[in-house]
């Protein structure tokens, strides 16, 4: 059977490691692992904060491939080279702490994930001269000696220092989404291992610029994380610090930390994400939930538990019903079903498993807790759409992906609601259907039919730079009619259009190879102007078709071509159609 893994890499926590997921060299159990290849494969998945509301205009970074999240957070890659045994994908936002997992698939298959980001919010303000100690959720804290701090070149800071800090609770039943990684690690002897969790915390420093500071040479903070009392009976009195490494995604064993009270408390060098885990021997095992016809059930959150620690892991199954991954070795396990309410559906005990194991199928009964939803998604020339979704939205919110055909079958549960509502997406030319209500009733079955999408999205920027396609669903326009001027931009997004009584132009892009433009806070190259002595030579046409004034749309084009500020040989070109609800300044 050809079948796709799950997202268990993508979501694992504690000590149940669905990683799955190495690179070609890595190890496993000091053993190398040569089963990973490459194949082409999709990838699709959901970016939300921590309190589930979707977010759009996050970037997500694949290998070389890039996409921007819609505004339903949506995000897709299809058809790109993917390892089977898992391929780093990053998740970042302005004003969110980085995120990264690691996606894995079978050959011409459909992977889907989920990945929460965690807004960076403010814990407290020093004077790098005095030092100080920050306390930050969950009653963790990080101290800072007095003249420790240093700018992102080497040098040292002085003033103000922003502290951004996050404690994530080893027992969140959401940790795997929130956390960085999947708990795979790197010890000091170069071995791969995996992880059980007693505790980390995420910490960014700031200047009062908004300019990235850290640790400085030679000195040393100290971060007291706090032991959940359902794990405090386990935690062993010293423990490994690791320190998340975002190029690789793998946690670094790095120092270790002190059980005090109810606290470790360790030194740390640098800031980023640390973690207080203890390394593990493990297994891998694999299976499929199926329907009462025996075929397989995606989108479903299998999630597995150590009993002697209450440490668990989850993970979503693929198209094909299959949950596979990394799990302690050599320790008795639980196994249990979630649908999309979150309701538990199914629970047994497994293991304990001394090397790979696949586990029977487990029918799970469809007419008792769900509803099949099917139809097919089609474009404008009634032609099969593939980069294209159907939004379920009643009290929770669903994505059904569609396959190369435009087809889409998924079972969920309604949660006890009599209706949904339904919407489909066509990614690929920025249209969506209309908002339909469908009554359930107490349906099993539900085909929707055909739907036709053809309606321009309410908002959105489409825009091509030296050939390469980005689009964002949800940007802002601003306009004041005293100094007229006329702005174009999300603050959390990459693009950017400024509009004075003399044309102005500046462009932001997903990545430094493409031309940006000036926030006035960092160094970009591109800002095209035709006012002003120092701006770059540019040629270009801003062509405003339908302008409503505040509270209505602006709807335009913009055909440029920019010449780079620090070197005037280089040249990009530049097309875009937009169309946006006007607010005022």
């Amino acid at each position: 059977m050809k079948q796709l893994k799950t997202v268990f890499c993508l979501t694992l926590f504690i000590a149940l490691f669905f990683s799955a997921c190495k690179k070609d060299d890595d190890q496993s159990n000091s053993s190398p692992d040569t089963t990973s290849v490459i194949v082409t494969a999709s990838v699709s998945g959901i970016i939300t904060n921590q309190e589930d509301i979707p977010l759009n205009d996050v970037m997500i970074n694949l290998s070389t491939n890039t996409a921007m999240t819609d505004q339903n957070g949506y995000f897709s890659f299809q058809n790109v080279n993917i390892n089977t045994k898992g391929s780093l994908i990053t998740a970042e936002k302005d004003g969110y702490f980085h995120n990264a997992k690691f996606v894995h698939s079978k050959a011409n298959k459909q992977n889907f994930t989920k990945i929460k980001l965690l807004e960076k919010e403010l814990s407290g303000t020093f004077l790098t001269s005095a030092g100080a100690t920050v306390i930050t959720n969950g009653d963790a804290s990080i101290k800072f000696p007095a003249n420790a701090i240093k700018k992102e070149g080497g040098s040292t800071y002085t003033g103000n220092v922003n502290v951004y800090a996050t404690w994530l609770d080893p027992t969140a039943t959401d940790l795997a989404q929130r956390m960085p990684g999947d708990l795979r690690a790197i010890n000091t002897d170069n071995v791969q291992q995996q992880l059980t969790s007693f505790g980390m915390i995420g910490v960014e420093l700031e200047s009062e610029t908004d300019e990235a500071l850290n640790i400085a040479d030679g000195q040393r903070a100290t971060i007291e994380l706090p032991v959940p009392n359902s794990l405090l009976a386990n935690a062993p009195a010293t423990i490994p610090l690791w320190h998340f490494d975002e190029s690789s995604g793998y946690w670094i064993e790095d120092g270790e930390a002190t059980l005090e009270g109810d606290k470790y408390v360790g030194n740390v060098s640098h800031f980023s994400f640390w973690n207080c885990d203890v390394p593990r021997d493990y297994a891998y095992i694999n299976g499929t939930l199926t329907d009462n016809d025996g075929k397989g059930i995606h989108s479903l959150t299998v999630v597995i538990t150590e009993v002697s620690t209450a440490s668990a892991g989850n993970g979503i199954t693929d198209e094909d019903g299959l949950y596979q991954g990394f799990v302690p070795g050599n320790v008795d396990l639980m196994l249990r079903v979630l649908d999309n309410c979150g309701a538990e559906i199914y629970s047994s005990s497994i293991g304990p498993f001394s090397g790979d194991e696949t586990i029977s199928p487990i029918q799970i009964d469809t007419e008792d807790h769900f509803i099949k939803i099917s139809g097919k998604l089609v474009n404008c020339d009634n032609n099969p759409t593939s980069d294209a979704y159907f939004l379920v939205a009643s009290s929770f919110i669903e994505i059904i992906n569609v396959d190369a055909n435009g087809n889409f079958s998924q079972f969920i549960n309604t949660c006890n609601g009599n209706n949904i509502m339904g919407t489909a997406f066509d990614r690929a030319n920025s249209k969506q259907s209309p908002t339909v209500n469908y009554e359930i009733n107490g349906q099993t079955n539900l085909d929707i039919g055909t739907i036709t999408v053809c309606e321009d999205l309410v908002e959105y920027i489409t825009y091509t730079i030296n050939g390469n396609e980005f689009s964002y669903d949800l940007p802002k326009a601003s306009y004041s009619e005293s100094d007229n001027v006329f702005i174009i931009n999300d603050i959390q997004s990459d693009f950017y259009v400024l509009v004075l009584s003399s044309i102005q132009v500046g462009i932001k892009a997903p990545d430094e190879t493409h031309i940006r433009g000036d926030n006035g806070t960092a160094t970009y190259f591109g800002l095209c102007s035709n006012i002003g002595s120092n701006s770059p030579d540019c040629d270009q046409i801003l062509n405003i078709t339908l302008f409503e004034g505040i509270g209505g749309f602006v709807e335009g084009t913009i055909e440029a071509s920019l010449t780079e500020s620090n070197d005037n040989s280089q040249v990009h070109t530049i097309t875009a159609e937009f169309r946006i609800l006007i607010e005022s300044f």
